[in-house]
């Protein structure tokens, strides 16, 4: 029986609906604790490098108050995940009777979920899948793909069908 789930979270809603049922029948009848888990990208991850250079230095490519704009608007979406996981956690303790509590980290999200999965001795990870295939996967990876072959313990893939992701 399993007693620490390890539930990765991403950004569709439809699919973190489904994964989160599944840990909860999986960690309801075994008195089990989940762990909601989400990654954010680093802030720098989705801004360009401030500096280049060029043949007579190095030169400012981005606007000081456009980049800290950036970073204020990085520090909201974290504050908001958190206040999400929270409102998450508590969900699943009032509703469903099981253990919960929450993480989120920052960096490469397989890397996370797995030192993460390592730190807090998770017995099993649930997570969801998009239905991405052939270039689609190979251009922007595969988190779970990533998992499966990487986390030190049991890992649980769920694939919704394609019809219930457009909903």
């Amino acid at each position: 029986m399993y007693q620490r789930i390890l539930v990765a979270l991403g950004e569709d809603d439809a699919i973190n609906a489904k994964v989160l049922q599944e840990a909860i029948a999986i960690a309801a009848p075994s008195q089990a604790t989940l762990n909601l888990m989400h990654v954010l990208l680093p802030p720098e991850s989705g801004y360009p490098n401030p500096m280049y250079i060029t043949a007579d230095g190095m030169h400012s490519a981005v606007n000081v108050d456009a980049f800290q704009l950036y970073i204020g608007q990085w520090q909201i979406e974290q504050k908001t995940n958190q206040q999400v996981l929270d409102a998450k956690a508590n969900q699943v303790q009032q509703e469903h009777g099981v253990a919960t509590e929450w993480t989120q980290a920052v960096g490469d999200p397989g890397r996370q979920i797995c030192q993460v999965a390592k730190d807090w001795q998770a017995d099993l990870i649930v997570i969801g899948r998009h239905n991405r295939s052939g270039l689609s996967e190979l251009w922007l990876g595969s988190v779970s793909n990533y998992v499966m072959h990487h986390a030190g313990g049991s890992v649980i893939v769920v694939k919704i069908a394609e019809s219930a992701i457009a909903d």
